[in-house]
Parts: C-alpha cells; structure tokens; sequence
C-alpha cells in the first residue's frame, strides 16, 4: 500500500470521534485497564521506563499520565554553554534550515507559509524571513513533554483548531501543509535577540496538548492568551506536553542563530542537547 493511499484511507476516519474515544480511555482510572494498556504500549513502543521517575505500572493514575510521564532528575542534563540552543524535545530531527522567501520546508517537494503555521498576517513575521526553523518528531515511544530552546520570556499563546492527521515521515512526505491543516498551539518567546516561536502541532490520536500556563487546552476553539506580565522560562524549562505524540517546531528570526555544524536531517534527539548557537543580530 503506498503512503498516499494510507494517508487518504485516514482521512476517511472519523477523527473527532476517535480522539474523544482515546481522550476517555487514556484518562481511566480502571486498574485492570489503564495497567494492560501501559504495558501493551510499553512492549509495542519498546518504551525506556527505567528513565521514569515512576516506575510501576500502579504508581501511574492513568494511561496518560504515563505517556506524559516525568523522568529522573539528570536523565536530561541541559547544555549549559551561554548562547546554545537545545533540542526542545526527545525526537527525531525531521528537518531544519532557512525561512527561505518565508516559507518552511516540511519534507522534499513541499512547503508551507510560515503565516499560516503561526496564525499571523505575513507582515507581522518579516523578522522571521531568512531567519531559522527546525521540526522534531516524537514518535510513541518518545518522552512527550516539550521545553523551551532557549532562556526567555512567554509573551501570548494561540490556539489554532485543525484536522488531526499523522505527522510521521509518510503522511508528512504527500500531505501539503500538513503542520498548518493541523490543530496546533503557538508559544511566543521574546529573548536577548528577539522573538522566538515553539510550535506544538497535533496529530492522529493526539487527545489533547497542554501547556505549563494553561493546562489542557481545549481543542476546537481558537484562542489567544496575552501574558499582562512576561513569563520568565529557563533554557530546558518545560513548556508543555502532547497527551500522545507529535511534532515540535522552533523558529528564530533572522540573523540570530547558527545550526551546529554536525545536524542531520534524520538524527535522534534528546531533549536539552545542544542544537545551535545563538549569535547577536547585525548592529547589535
């Protein structure tokens, strides 16, 4: 079967449905289920529980709290050097580059605006044409809470409803502006050298996406959140967490970051791992 003919069958499913399914199952508090779907998923994901701060199947309430489980103190040392850029997740690098022409490339052949991901008017995001973006995937077995890149303050968040589809490697290579058709929730950032965004972008079974502000954020109605004072995150501060997986994208404004020489399309990643360097823009 070829990717888009799996990609155009999941679109036939009836998403909504299923998420409120999986939103009411994940959550359960029965111990006989929540229990036989931990170790279910933990055995099909080959999942690292050792790394959990938890380590007992019956020291989580649910399901969910063990996909978006906390995991031992140092088991993701933050680098510490002045102006770098971490990984803000556990993932895969699935690509990562220039904001060429303000535009975003999601897979070979395809791109999509950089408005439309972040639900701004282009001439808003001028900063961000020429500037830098990279996209990390988290697949099931992954370690699903998002951390901020870099050391800043939160300024807003928006929510932006959308679709549900799969965000893997196949979906991602024929589905055209996939992150902007899906359900997504933007984080902006103002650091030493200007405006950061953290993209968190649903997915197929994604129930729902929280943030370390707002909790769980519903899905369905957009909103945006004006923070009156600033909020201050550490680098490697979490941001939020997928209550099951998906994609994270950052982006900088132009001028101000280096990707470290030795990125690949492809590599894993682990949350609080150098990935670039901050550099002071032109004048500064």
């Amino acid at each position: 079967m070829t990717a888009s003919l799996r990609v155009g069958l999941r679109t036939l499913l009836p998403q909504r449905w299923l998420c409120a399914l999986i939103y009411r199952v994940a959550r359960t508090e029965n111990r006989w289920i929540k229990n036989a779907l931990i170790r279910w998923f933990s055995k099909r994901y080959d999942v690292d529980a050792s790394e959990a701060a938890l380590t007992s199947t019956d020291d989580f309430p649910t399901f969910n709290a063990f996909f978006t489980r906390a995991l031992k103190a140092g088991a993701r040392p933050i680098d510490g050097s002045k102006r770098s850029i971490v990984s803000p997740a556990d993932g895969r690098l699935t690509e990562f580059g220039t904001i060429d022409d303000g535009s975003l490339v999601q897979a070979k052949g395809l791109e999509y605006p950089i408005e439309d991901l972040l639900g701004e008017e282009r001439a808003a995001l001028n900063q961000f044409v020429g500037g830098r973006f990279a996209a990390v995937y988290l697949a099931p077995r992954d370690y699903h809470r998002v951390h901020s890149p870099v050391t800043g303050r939160l300024i807003c968040t928006r929510y932006i409803p959308g679709r549900r589809f799969a965000v893997n490697e196949a979906t991602a290579s024929v589905v055209d502006r996939l992150f902007c058709r899906n359900e997504r929730i933007v984080c902006w950032f103002e650091g030493e050298f200007g405006r950061t965004a953290v993209v968190l972008v649903g997915a197929l079974n994604v129930s729902s996406i929280s943030t370390a502000e707002l909790g769980e954020v519903r899905s369905g109605r957009a909103g945006l959140w004006q923070e009156p004072e600033p909020i201050a995150y550490g680098k490697g501060d979490e941001i939020g967490r997928f209550n099951l997986g998906s994609t994270v994208i950052v982006l900088f404004p132009r001028g101000t970051v280096v990707w470290g020489e030795a990125l690949v399309r492809g590599q894993p990643l682990r949350m609080g791992m150098p990935i670039g360097m901050l550099t002071p823009p032109a004048g500064a």
